[in-house]
């Protein structure tokens, strides 16, 4: 599932029911889709090397005198094994993008959502999942398609995930911290927008896409959401520190649409 794919079905889909007042969006250039493509590619381009190279060695008789020849035989069945295996995470990750991009798309007509927007401040630079701009406020999510038991403090640098394998075997393992994360990123455009002279308050949400998650955030400032629908109606619904009128939303989108050009 790639963001432009689901977008598009999710936009015939309300188009056909007749449905009005979608969200505006803004869709930026590095997406997790694109980036599961290019390490997939590259992942079975090497696979297809290796194959064609064993057909030569062991169907052709291609001698090989020294097994260091087969060194580089090695290295690109390494590397093939990660581009694909980092493609599939980043095709899973993508997928969460997906379903949080749909979900904001129901916001009402006059709210914008950035995908993939590079905050950069003070030499150092970070790319939000998405950005919500509307009445209510700037909202920054952090996407998350984990599953599985995931506990963690807000102070933490790591959480921790708690699996069951296809064997049924139980394992663990560490995850970023996403409250910490999206914090550094409402930092980021905070300081950011004050800097052109845009003085608005910033909110941080992370978002758990995955059906089968269960999450303990202890001492979370920051809301942790699920997928049902949560994101909308808190956003709609939560008592902001300030609302944005017309002047104020469309030149927080204007900077917005610049740094996506980038």
């Amino acid at each position: 599932m790639n963001v432009s794919g689901g977008l598009g079905h999710e936009i015939k889909s309300r188009e056909h029911k007749g449905v009005k007042g979608m969200a505006q969006f803004h869709k930026g250039r590095n997406n997790l889709s694109g980036k599961a493509n290019r390490s997939l590619f590259a992942g079975i381009v090497l696979l297809v090397l290796v194959c064609m190279s064993f057909y030569l060695i062991f169907v052709h008789k291609l001698q090989v005198n020294q097994w260091y020849y087969l060194a580089p035989l090695i290295i690109a069945i390494v590397l093939s094994s990660y581009y694909i295996r980092r493609g599939v995470i980043f095709r899973f990750g993508a997928k969460g993008e997906t379903i949080g991009l749909v979900e904001a798309l129901h916001l009402p007509e006059d709210y914008h959502v950035f995908t993939n927007v590079s905050i950069s401040y003070q030499n150092y630079s970070q790319e939000t999942d998405l950005i919500i701009v509307g009445m209510k406020g700037v909202y920054v999510v952090e996407v998350k398609n984990h599953n599985g038991h995931i506990v963690g403090d807000a102070q933490d640098a790591e959480w921790t995930q708690h699996k069951v394998g296809r064997g049924g075997g139980k394992y663990s393992k560490k995850m970023v911290n996403p409250v910490k994360q999206v914090k550094g990123q409402v930092y980021k455009l905070s300081k950011f927008l004050k800097e052109q002279g845009i003085n608005v308050w910033v909110e941080g949400i992370v978002l758990f896409t995955n059906e089968a998650v269960h999450v303990k955030a202890h001492n979370s400032s920051v809301p942790v959401l699920f997928h049902d629908n949560q994101l909308n109606h808190y956003i709609l619904t939560c008592k902001n520190r300030q609302y944005l009128n017309k002047t104020l939303i469309h030149k927080v989108v204007e900077i917005l649409s610049s740094l996506q050009k980038k």
